[in-house]
């Protein structure tokens, strides 16, 4: 049956008044893929992205996203122009704000080592000791990385700059995921490798301001529903080898 033209443009008009009234939520993310990042074709994209989506469409609410670093989203958090934060602990967030509960993103750290490094797998952080490691100040590496004071921290900029340092001999060895490479001249990724298995994980939930509780709720009902169907763990098999079991296991 045919639609009327007038019929349709009603619910056209009623569309466009749904958006146009429909709350908007700020979130704010510093890129990260594949979980969220920045999209020519639409506002964000990535796992996180997707996830929020369907649940901010569920909740009629609209997403407005905002690109920056991690302390730069923090801070318009405590401003109040920001409703989501990607991502940040209890710890990392204003009074009040609470996080999401269900397994969905995890920084999955590796241990890279020069490529002639005769190391071929992780047993033990032991391997490491008293050599340089390349250490970002910013990045949250989880306890167990922290408390070890039997190697030398060495301060490098971030994870590619990491890498070209691991690649020229300035450290022995960096921790970050198997996206560590990606962007990096084919002569740099041919100079380092990541030892199997994985050395350790660290959560990263959402962060949403008081009030969102029925946002956050929604996220992790996606969430369980991703690992329950086996697509979470499809995911990280896809993107960094590893399982999703073996991802929790390695979890603090």
């Amino acid at each position: 049956m045919r639609v009327s033209s007038c019929l349709a443009a009603g619910m056209l008009f009623g569309s466009m008044a749904w958006a146009q009234a429909a709350p908007v939520l700020t979130v704010c993310a510093e890129p990260w893929p594949p979980f969220i990042d920045s999209s020519s074709g639409k506002p964000a994209e990535g796992l996180v992205a997707d996830v929020l989506g369907r649940v901010a469409t569920v909740q009629q609410v609209r997403l407005k996203y905002v690109f920056k670093a991690a302390a730069a989203c923090l801070r318009l958090a405590r401003q109040g122009q920001v409703d989501v934060l990607a991502f940040a602990s209890a710890a990392d967030s204003p009074p009040g704000w609470v996080q999401t509960r269900q397994p969905l993103v995890f920084w999955v750290l590796s241990a890279w080592v020069p490529a002639h490094s005769s190391l071929q797998s992780f047993d033990s952080l032991a391997l490491f000791r008293g050599q340089r490691v390349g250490w970002v100040a910013a990045y949250d590496y989880p306890a167990v990385l922290k408390a070890h004071t039997d190697w030398r921290r060495v301060d490098v900029l971030d994870t590619p700059r990491g890498i070209q340092m691991l690649a020229g001999g300035r450290v022995d060895v960096v921790f970050d995921d198997a996206l560590a490479t990606e962007g990096l001249a084919e002569h740099i990724r041919q100079k380092v490798k990541r030892l199997s298995p994985l050395l350790a994980s660290v959560g990263q939930p959402l962060s949403l301001r008081p009030g969102l509780e029925s946002l956050r709720d929604g996220v992790d009902s996606e969430a369980a529903l991703l690992r329950k169907h086996g697509q979470l763990d499809l995911f990280y098999q896809q993107h960094f080898g590893s399982s999703l079991a073996q991802v929790l296991q390695t979890l603090p």
